[in-house]
């Protein structure tokens, strides 16, 4: 049963759900220039938080992966008790050592990217299991010695990094950036870089830069590190985004999420050091799984 499907290029890219011997399974076609790209990617690959194909048909160019339920898009965020939440954005960051250890920058993490399973317990509540990042198929293996991928704007607009607006040099950083706005829309139900208006706008950069600016410049250090990473002032994003910010209104200028009330002060610093601006002051996966917040008890 074809359940999705996507225009890339000439062609058209499908999803599908099979069912053999009473086992459900997703099928995905590749396209064909990057179906052996895909399947040597796949293979470096050896993480359970993960989502790997596991069988392939190469005359079709297809991948098949096991089915998950539902994705952190498709689920109800608010309704999620927050122990819950917790172990999902720990099961899920725990994927990304997996990918980041053999250098492959996963370019697209959001919450549909992001799946499970659920089971109902004895007393009728539901829990989450099987938590997996999922579509490997635009992820970028990163040559050694490289800065990283360029000119490209990777990602959805709504949980891009900056130095993928910039279409400059994209590494492994730039997932954790975007694993920070994924994990305060999971934990306060809120897409921070989301507004009806640039939704709708053919060319919303500018709307949801001014929310990067907004929320996360708040050390002038990290600021200048940002400039320095994308080749000094004189490069044109970095331009545009100064501009950005002596253009503000009273109406673009929004709370810093580091004074953000009430949060929890541990998850803020940890999604602190998962968003600065410059890549290189940002968090690594493996450490931020090692953050006070993944082991303390309580709320927001």
């Amino acid at each position: 049963m074809r359940i999705y499907e996507r225009p890339r290029g000439p062609l058209l890219c499908c999803l599908y759900r099979a069912i053999h011997e009473g086992q459900q399974y997703i099928l995905k076609d590749i396209l064909p220039g990057d179906f052996q790209y895909n399947l040597d990617l796949q293979k470096l690959v050896d993480s359970a938080h993960i989502r790997r194909f596991i069988d392939s048909i190469p005359d079709r160019h297809m991948f098949v992966f096991p089915f998950l339920q539902y994705d952190l898009q498709s689920v109800n965020t608010a309704a999620i008790p927050p122990s819950a939440k917790k172990m999902i954005l720990r099961d899920a960051l725990a994927g990304l050592p997996g990918l980041h250890d053999k250098n492959i920058y996963h370019t697209d993490i959001k919450p549909s990217n992001i799946m499970m399973d659920t089971f109902k317990q004895s007393d009728g509540t539901l829990e989450f299991m099987n938590v997996q990042i999922t579509d490997l198929e635009d992820a970028f293996v990163v040559p050694p010695n490289s800065r990283g991928l360029g000119k490209r704007l990777s990602g959805n607009q709504f949980w891009r990094s900056p130095e993928a607006w910039a279409r400059g040099a994209q590494n492994t950083p730039a997932d954790i950036f975007s694993f920070g706005i994924v994990a305060i829309y999971v934990w306060l139900d809120r897409m921070i870089f989301y507004s009806d208006e640039a939704n709708k706008a053919e060319d919303p950069s500018d709307m949801i830069l001014r929310r990067h600016v907004s929320y996360f410049l708040n050390d002038i250090d990290d600021f200048h590190g940002f400039i320095e990473y994308h080749g000094g002032e004189n490069d044109p994003f970095v331009s545009r985004f100064g501009g950005l910010l002596m253009s503000f209104s009273t109406e673009d200028k929004r709370e810093p999420w580091a004074v953000w009330q009430p949060v929890d002060p541990q998850f803020k610093d940890l999604i602190c050091r998962m968003t600065c601006l410059d890549p290189r002051r940002r968090i690594t996966a493996r450490k931020a799984l090692q953050h006070p917040w993944f082991n303390e008890e309580g709320g927001r």
